[in-house]
């Protein structure tokens, strides 16, 4: 007897065309916008993925597709602290981090998500106060204005 149901449509298997190459091109920056959005290696390793997983049947579609790639990650890493309840945190710094860069990132944390993400995508990923402003939902001043505020702010808890 055949279990198919009698005028269903064979559901679409996606397309995977492409997402090997941009995988490849774009994996270690997302992974490093993740890891200083979120302040944790796996943390970021498991948002890339899941933004890859979910993007990746339509990658060939995308006409820039790395940078659809980057505004989903920092999208998912905003969900990503939204949901997370703050447990108290463990004073023991990734291995591979030397004292000031534990230094900065603790400084990062203490900056708004808009701030932190105006200043990572501007001095991580090199990127115009245009797409900033776009990436952040607000005016290319905003944009200004967050990492001028953001950098003081760095500069005072650092220094």
């Amino acid at each position: 007897m055949n279990n198919a149901v009698v005028g269903a449509l064979p559901s679409p298997q996606p397309n995977w065309s492409g997402t090997e190459a941009v995988y490849n091109a774009a994996y270690r920056e997302l992974l490093r916008v993740a890891y200083v959005l979120t302040g944790s290696g796996a943390a970021a390793e498991d948002v890339v993925q899941d933004v890859f997983c979910r993007v990746g049947p339509r990658i060939a579609e995308l006409e820039n597709p790395v940078a659809y790639l980057r505004v989903a990650v920092v999208n998912q890493c905003r969900s990503l602290h939204r949901r997370v309840v703050r447990a108290p945190r463990l004073d023991t710094p990734e291995p591979f981090l030397d004292g000031r860069l534990v230094e900065l990132q603790d400084a990062l944390r203490s900056l708004s998500g808009r701030q932190r993400t105006a200043i990572v995508m501007r001095y991580l990923c090199d990127l115009p106060d245009r797409e900033i402003a776009d990436l952040i939902g607000c005016r290319e001043a905003t944009v200004r204005t967050l990492i001028h505020r953001g950098l003081a702010e760095l500069r005072a808890v650092i220094s």
